[in-house]
């Protein structure tokens, strides 16, 4: 196999997450047929069969599935990198560093930085994002790498000073075909806790938010052993909607599959799922003008 080709990684990942090819090639603003022969080449290379094509949109082989998450887990690490690296560079007062949970990261911060920039209020300074999880998160801005975080946990470090910007609810997922989708009244607790989920990895801020409010509710429910676990959002939702097992998940990560009906939103009886959306910085340090305005357009 010669050397991976990251820009159809890319696009296969965008695949999987999106379940179309056309819509996929419209988002990057290339033909469909020039995606689908991407495709296509990427699965002559990898030796593999990655996606069933049919009427209905693309969808993920067992080994597809697998695959997308590698590809997702190496294009972060690649990402990653260029931005440590680029911090070797640069001049660090012309940088706005943050580091961010990966549901703040995709679908949030993009629109805030969008926001720092119309203002004008980072002046030189360019943006770097990394995206990990909220353990991840907090450890960089402990160690200085980075200026500013933002997490999405209940368990909240204490050696740092914070703001809560805002608040997110989790939902219980499931793929249309699966037995809780149908229930009208939903499931309990206990229910939810002992049954095997598709979780992402240990840090996660989703993963810990659940832990904390199942401990609250009832301080002898434990989370079941889970049934897959991944490093990515995307393929967490692909995960359950291939039918491996319920998830629970941000709302703003499966509005759209909710609205199309990808996934069905299973009620949890007594449980308030709700989590805060928090900016975290040192305290002995002040923060880059830039930052700290970027901490207010978030709060807004």
């Amino acid at each position: 196999m010669r050397h991976l080709d990251h820009e159809s990684l890319g696009l296969f990942v965008r695949v999987v997450d999106v379940g179309s090819i056309s819509a996929v090639a419209a988002q990057v603003g290339r033909s469909q047929q020039s995606v689908s022969e991407r495709m296509r080449r990427l699965e002559r290379e990898l030796g593999l069969a990655l996606l069933e094509r049919g009427a209905r949109g693309s969808k993920p082989t067992e080994a597809g599935q697998i695959v997308a998450d590698w590809a997702a887990d190496l294009l972060a690490a690649t990402e990653a990198f260029r931005t440590r690296l680029d911090s070797l560079r640069v001049d660090e007062d012309a940088e706005l560093w943050v580091a961010a949970s990966q549901t703040i990261a995709g679908y949030l911060l993009p629109k805030w930085l969008g926001t720092l920039k119309t203002r004008g209020a980072n002046g030189t300074a360019s943006p770097h994002v990394h995206a990990v999880n909220s353990v991840e998160v907090v450890r960089e801005v402990q160690a200085g790498t980075v200026s500013l975080g933002f997490i999405e946990t209940l368990d909240l470090p204490r050696d740092l000073a914070m703001r809560t910007v805002g608040h997110d609810e989790l939902v219980v997922v499931v793929a249309p075909d699966h037995p809780w989708a149908d229930l009208s009244e939903g499931i309990d607790a206990a229910e939810l806790a002992g049954t095997p989920l598709v979780v992402r990895e240990e840090g996660s801020g989703t993963r810990q938010a659940l832990e904390h409010i199942l401990g609250e509710f009832d301080a002898g429910l434990e989370l079941a052993p889970p049934a897959a676990e991944f490093s990515a959002v995307t393929s967490v939702r692909g995960a359950v909607a291939a039918g491996i097992a319920p998830s629970v998940m941000s709302t703003i990560t499966v509005a759209e599959d909710l609205a199309a009906r990808r996934l069905i939103r299973v009620p949890v009886r007594g449980l308030e799922l709700r989590r805060p959306l928090t900016a975290v910085w040192r305290e002995d340090r002040a923060l880059p003008d830039a930052a700290a305005e970027l901490v207010e357009i978030a709060a807004d």
